[in-house]
């Protein structure tokens, strides 16, 4: 009996070992996930890549993607060249004035994109303002959260389509904080504001809507892109290749089921879930075409926020 039970721990004894060495070798046999720091702005427009983080994509493709927040396009530009990232997100429109400054960068994917059926952005003026068209705002002042960027360029457009002179009006920089009172009280004649602020100014009943200026550009459009440096493109072209195949799938389904990603969304970006429910999402890009990038282009060439245009496919990476 002895010897049975001797044999019994023996033989258990054996099987753990086996076990752990089994263990090991396969832990050794699978490869460690390389890790991707992408920084950006948390907002709804990252709806892709948290999506992918959070459902496990990204390490099925052998990457430890981790979202890294700042609080600019500028920042977030600066740390990638750094090297403190390793990719990065920005408006459109700075990543043109980077390509043509000469900066070490290269836009990797598309990011956010405009759909006319789709809109989350729109000029607003005070309900009992008279405004219709673009010749409407012939020398009047118009609030933006930035100067020289997409928001005046889609203005100007709409303005000068809608038989104004955009030359004559003046853009003033406010917080979109601030902007739904200043309409109110006259003291701006519109304020182009983005969702989710959008919203509650909206559901005040004390403005109205009287473009979208993005429509103005094209109704299909790229507005941001995913970067990196050219030297971290041209080491690991697998990784990037990667990233932008499954920042490309995760995209596919996010715009098709806004409500699967709004959970995760208003946990990061502490917008209510109210607002998520009702608000338009902002649709991301499914694939990179150069065709799609270079309205907006041409665009911010002709009223003069970039030097002058450029082809699309000069700072899209073409590996």
């Amino acid at each position: 009996m002895v010897r049975l039970k001797l044999r019994a721990i023996g033989t258990a004894v054996t099987c753990a070992v086996a076990l752990s060495v089994l263990g090991a070798v396969q832990a050794r046999a699978e490869p460690a996930l390389t890790v991707v720091r992408v920084a950006g702005v948390q907002t709804d427009d990252i709806t892709p890549l948290v999506y992918a983080i959070r459902t496990g994509m990204f390490a099925r493709a052998g990457l430890d993607v981790q979202s890294m927040p700042t609080n600019s396009g500028a920042a977030t530009a600066a740390a990638v060249v750094s090297g403190s990232y390793e990719i990065g997100k920005s408006s459109l429109l700075s990543l043109m004035n980077a390509h043509l400054r000469n900066l070490p960068l290269i836009v990797v994917a598309a990011g956010v994109v405009h759909e006319t059926k789709n809109p989350f952005a729109k000029l607003v003026v005070a309900a009992d303002a008279p405004y219709k068209a673009g010749k409407d705002f012939d020398g009047k002042t118009i609030a933006v959260s930035a100067l020289n960027d997409l928001s005046t360029v889609s203005v100007d457009t709409w303005i000068e389509k809608t038989g104004g002179d955009s030359h004559s009006v003046h853009f003033v920089e406010l917080p979109v904080s601030a902007m739904l009172t200043a309409v109110v009280e006259h003291r701006v004649d519109a304020a182009f504001i983005l969702y989710p602020p959008l919203a509650e100014a909206l559901d005040s009943g004390k403005v109205r809507a009287v473009s979208v200026p993005y429509d103005a550009i094209a109704p299909f459009f790229v507005l941001s892109g995913w970067f990196t440096t050219t030297d971290y493109a041209a080491k690991h072209p697998d990784v990037i290749r990667t990233f932008v195949r499954v920042m490309y799938e995760a995209a596919k389904f996010a715009n098709g089921h806004p409500a699967d990603t709004a959970p995760m969304m208003s946990d990061l970006t502490k917008v209510p879930m109210s607002i998520y429910q009702t608000m338009p999402r902002v649709g991301a890009a499914t694939s990179t075409n150069p065709k799609d990038w270079q309205p907006l282009i041409d665009a911010a060439a002709k009223y003069g926020v970039i030097p002058h245009a450029f082809p699309a496919k000069d700072f899209i990476w073409q590996g």
